[in-house]
């Protein structure tokens, strides 16, 4: 796992590498929804619920930030994020 940590002009961002197996490209955008998860005998046997990327989605959200990941089957993923670093840049919750 590879962990970075930068300014970006007024956003902080963070990104999460790992050399897994991926996630198919059809799996990206669902993942951050609640109870969403890759169905795969390796993501079963590690259990879990499918709420933790919607939660950090839903944190990110409400402080005006984002989070979106990439990935490459076979060679892993990385998981972006990107959190205004002054609270006026901040964008209201809805």
């Amino acid at each position: 796992m590879r962990l970075t940590f930068g300014r970006r002009g007024l956003l902080t961002d963070l990104s999460v590498a790992d050399t897994g197996p991926g996630i198919p490209e059809e799996h990206q955008a669902p993942i951050f929804e609640q109870f969403h998860q890759v169905d795969s005998s390796n993501t079963k046997a590690k259990g879990g619920t499918g709420l933790g990327l919607a939660i950090a989605k839903q944190i990110m959200e409400m402080h005006g930030g984002r989070i979106w990941v990439g990935s490459t089957l076979g060679k892993g993923s990385t998981f972006q994020m990107d959190l205004p670093t002054r609270a006026e840049l901040r964008k209201k919750a809805p």
